[in-house]
């Protein structure tokens, strides 16, 4: 199988800029979002509700122009594996901006986070960090893309913790090239890490993991 690396021009158009508006608008929708988001919901429920929070605040009059050319999108099928219908694969949230070409779209992949029933190694497996790893259609033309986790239990620490024995342990098959490190794109999303990876297209991808609450909100 030949090997296919991101477009020139779209590693360009992924400046510090691009990120933080694509950043801005998950912390947007996360933040309206979250009174309604319960320890108990499935992924697709809190990517679904932030979804429709993003998109009211992309019509809203109040917001920067500068989002007028974004829009969002869930459960989007992945092109390119060969598969069809039902069985296609799908990307939890993608933002797009429209401005220039080719369009830019920055790729959010969710998974939950809770001590029963869904560990650290749901978020770093195939269906989850690997496949932007391995897969060969799933974000292969986008040099970056992001991991949510939504926090259904414990706290940050411990789940930051959890990721980092994770990225440490031998035959993770995470193809690490540069370690986790904290980093802060915005100041509303302050639980942030970012590694990158090599991946089986011979071009590596830096992942953002951004971690967020989702547990009961306390009264």
């Amino acid at each position: 199988m030949s090997k296919s690396s991101p477009d020139v021009d779209l590693i360009v158009a992924y400046d510090p800029s691009f990120r933080r508006n694509a950043h801005q608008l998950l912390a947007w929708g996360y933040e309206d979002a979250r009174p309604i988001i319960k320890p108990t919901l499935e992924e697709t429920d809190i990517t679904g509700f932030i979804a429709e929070k993003i998109d009211k605040r992309l019509g809203d009059p109040d917001t920067p122009p500068r989002f007028v050319r974004y829009s969002i999108a869930e459960d989007q099928p992945v092109v390119g594996e060969g598969r069809t219908g039902k069985s296609r694969r799908r990307v939890d949230l993608v933002v797009e901006c429209t401005r220039g070409k080719p369009r830019k779209k920055y790729i959010f992949e969710a998974k939950r986070l809770r001590k029963r029933g869904y560990p650290i190694s749901k978020y770093t497996d195939k269906e989850g960090l690997q496949q932007f790893i391995f897969g060969t259609a799933y974000a292969t033309q986008y040099p970056e893309a992001a991991m949510i986790g939504y926090i259904q239990s414990d706290n940050y620490e411990y789940w930051i913790g959890e990721l980092t024995r994770k990225f440490t342990e031998s035959n993770n098959g995470l193809s690490i090239i540069k370690e986790l490190t904290q980093v802060e794109v915005i100041a509303s999303l302050p639980n942030e890490l970012v590694s990158q990876h090599d991946r089986s297209t011979g071009s590596p991808i830096t992942v953002y993991h951004i971690l967020l609450d989702c547990s009961e909100i306390s009264i």
